[in-house]
């Protein structure tokens, strides 16, 4: 599918077309998007809530949290508008009652990206039931991401 939206017609775009296209509009260093529904971070959005920072990995999705969008119905213009605001200087964000969206400059970082995002959503709920985790400060991870910078998956 190209960026204006026409496709060959033996062929249909995913209902998600709306997002990749706006994402990729409105970020040019993003070369890749990985959208998909893993347990725990779907568990997290439907529930509405963000990822805080719990751990200091939360810094390789761009920020001091990973965001969840608000709701909209699926494949809608108004999902695809609250995924790229929930993505304004972030790599990764959550869907409310949906299921999350990571980015990245090459499939296999988007994709490294979004495992890791499933690992902190899964710790995260595991805090919870034990109790109401510590977090991190905001000046704290962003010492993390400027020191992390480059970190990840290195590609060969």
């Amino acid at each position: 599918m190209h960026l204006d939206g026409n496709h060959d017609p033996s062929q249909r775009p995913s209902s998600e077309w709306r997002f990749h296209r706006d994402i990729l509009k409105a970020r040019p260093e993003v070369q890749a998007i990985v959208h998909t529904h893993p347990p725990y971070s779907t568990m997290l959005a439907i529930m509405g809530m963000e990822i805080p920072p719990v751990h200091y990995m939360v810094a390789v999705a761009g920020g001091d949290t990973i965001r969840c969008a608000p709701y909209a119905t699926f494949g809608t213009q108004e999902l695809s508008e609250h995924a790229v605001k929930a993505l304004e200087g972030r790599l990764a964000c959550l869907l409310e009652h949906h299921g999350m969206i990571a980015v990245g400059t090459s499939l296999s970082k988007a994709m490294w990206l979004a495992v890791e995002v499933e690992t902190l959503a899964r710790q995260y709920h595991g805090c919870l039931q034990i109790g109401t985790p510590p977090l991190l400060s905001k000046e704290e991870i962003e010492k993390v991401r400027l020191r992390m910078a480059g970190y990840g998956y290195a590609e060969e």
